[in-house]
């Protein structure tokens, strides 16, 4: 097996010669230690250390011999030999960095005959693969754990973070579009949070039928389409097929009836726009993903090739409830599997740099609200598990207002105006404001532009009521202070 003896042997010498090496020297694991005596040594540091206890080599010497170890590892004469390797530590993480990737090779080298011998002779406790795509998912699954592992960030002191978050208000001081995030093309949506950002998990709940696929995909047109960002998108749709997906995009982008283009009752100028949606679709980055059953760490690991190999910006997931189980056994309760998955769905989108749709149903305490009582959805009606809120740093709600006949309620398509509520906004305030649902095509639409389309006048919202809604949701974010404090802040 892989490995350099002298290294080890020289990164456990530099602590020996100055305990400032503990540091770091600690953060290293037993595996990363070939040889069983330097194994057994880095154990010994490490509980010294624990207990606030200088490593020396008597110190050292003395916990080995009260674990009856001093002798396996080679007595004192090995622990003496260890200080005349090196005659300073000034090669300290240069020895570290190669007990690392000595380590890293090791465990591909483990991985690489794991799977060879899962092929070959499965164990008692693993089913025979099914076909090949199992096979390959079980060994992207092995490669994935080891390069998860090795991309683990050590603390880092906040000085060093200070002149990227200065540089970074400074740049917005000069142009407030400068760390502008992915536009979403709903125009006080993007004045809240300041555009869709990198590592955010963005939470569209909804009862079914309300819309939180079309509003998402209306999102990934929006933000594919527009010309400024030529946004790169991964869509995972476990309740739709590619085909149902692309039907949906070329008539929402042509602005024709999904439901007439089915029927094939379009007219001559409606034909002309769907050539011309279908002309920007072809161009567009958008890649689609209809694999029923599939779990978060495959949705992860398709994402992980797809902005290596052609680079990503977004991904929507339509629905959480709809993944798999993540190690597919199905032990684990319900409650406990969206946990899983909403976890792993919020590392993606922190791992990859990218913001990270993530549709959820409503639980059924809607449906059950008389008219008369508040209706609209709260946090705690996420389905299925609390930890989507803990997870998300944007939670919306697509709030429909309630039918007046039951004939209605039957009508999906019906035009209705939506009140978008942001439940939860890790980095500002959490208004509400409404957009236009378009039945006919499945497309959710700023009021004004609505207004564009049917040949009337644009009427913007007024900045002054944004501005008041706004101001407003900030008073709930205020941070706490204590009751002396708040007069000095005025």
């Amino acid at each position: 097996m892989i490995h350099d003896l002298e290294a080890e042997q020289s990164a456990i010498a530099c602590v020996l010669l100055d305990n400032d090496c503990l540091e770091v020297f600690t953060r290293l694991k037993p595996s990363h230690f070939y040889a069983p005596a330097n194994r057994l040594i880095y154990e010994a540091i490490c509980y010294l250390a624990n207990k606030n206890v200088a490593v020396d080599l008597v110190t050292l010497s003395e916990r080995l011999k009260a674990t009856g170890k001093l002798e396996t590892v080679g007595s004192n004469e090995y622990l003496t030999n260890l200080m005349d390797l090196i005659p300073s530590t000034a090669n300290f993480r240069h020895y570290v960095a190669i007990l690392r990737k000595d380590e890293m090779m090791r465990s591909l080298d483990r991985a690489a005959a794991q799977i060879t011998k899962s092929l070959n002779q499965p164990d008692a406790k693993q089913k025979p693969f099914e076909d090949g795509h199992a096979a390959l998912q079980y060994a992207e699954k092995l490669i994935f754990d080891i390069s998860k592992e090795e991309e683990r960030q050590e603390l880092t002191k906040i000085s060093k973070e200070l002149p990227t978050v200065m540089n970074n208000l400074d740049l917005v001081a000069h142009n407030p579009k400068a760390l502008k995030g992915i536009s979403t093309g709903f125009t006080v949506l993007d004045s809240v949070t300041n555009g869709l950002q990198k590592g955010s998990l963005i939470i569209i709940g909804a009862r079914p039928s309300v819309g939180k696929s079309s509003l998402a995909m209306n999102i990934v047109l929006n933000a594919a389409l527009n010309e400024k960002q030529k946004t790169k998108v991964a869509v995972f749709s476990m309740e739709m097929s590619k085909t149902e997906l692309t039907n949906r995009a070329i008539c929402s982008v042509a602005r024709v009836s999904l439901s007439r283009a089915a029927h094939g009752e379009l007219t001559p100028e409606e034909w002309t726009r769907l050539w011309d949606a279908n002309a920007k679709l072809q161009k567009a980055d958008i890649y689609l993903d209809d694999s029923a059953g599939i779990t978060a760490a495959e949705i992860m690991r398709k994402c992980m090739r797809l902005k290596r190999e052609r680079g990503l910006d977004l991904v929507m997931i339509d629905y959480l409830g709809l993944m798999a189980a993540p190690n597919g056994n199905g032990r684990e309760s319900r409650q406990e599997q969206v946990a899983a998955n909403s976890r792993m769905m919020k590392m993606m989108a922190k791992e990859l740099e990218i913001p990270v749709l993530l549709l959820s149903q409503l639980n059924r305490r809607i449906d059950r609200t008389e008219k008369n009582e508040n209706d609209e959805p709260v946090l705690s009606d996420l389905r299925e598990s609390g930890a989507i809120e803990q997870d998300a740093d944007i939670v919306m709600f697509i709030h429909k207002p309630k039918t007046e006949t039951q004939s209605e309620q039957g009508e999906h398509n019906r035009d209705y105006e939506a009140k978008i509520i942001i439940a939860k906004n890790r980095s500002g305030p959490t208004p509400y404001f409404k957009l236009q649902f378009i039945g006919a095509l499945t497309t959710f639409m700023n009021p004004e532009d609505v207004n564009k389309i049917n040949g009337v006048a644009s009427v913007p919202v007024p900045a002054t009521k944004v501005a008041n809604e706004v101001t407003e949701s900030m008073l709930k974010v205020t941070p706490l202070v204590n009751p002396t404090d708040v007069s000095d802040v005025w």
